[in-house]
């Protein structure tokens, strides 16, 4: 990298560095666990669609499929 590249970069750094001090979370927060399994119970009952179940819920489409197929593989 260049030099003048990492002096562009250094106050980022740094800001960075301060909130991690401060207790603020800089990754994606966590699904909640509540959330899917109530997704999940709706998605075994059979009486509600991908969408339904998504829209009530708050858990994305992929999260929903990424957990019913995971649940799969652990089945087998």
């Amino acid at each position: 990298m260049h030099f003048p590249a990492q002096l562009l970069l250094l106050p980022l750094k740094e800001g960075l560095e301060a909130s991690k001090k401060r207790g603020k979370r800089l990754d994606r927060p966590k699904l909640e666990k509540e959330k899917l399994s109530i997704a999940l119970r709706m998605y075994d009952s059979k009486e509600y669609s991908i969408k339904e179940i998504v829209e009530g819920t708050g858990v994305s489409q992929g999260s929903l499929y990424r957990a019913i197929n995971q649940r799969k593989l652990e089945e087998t």
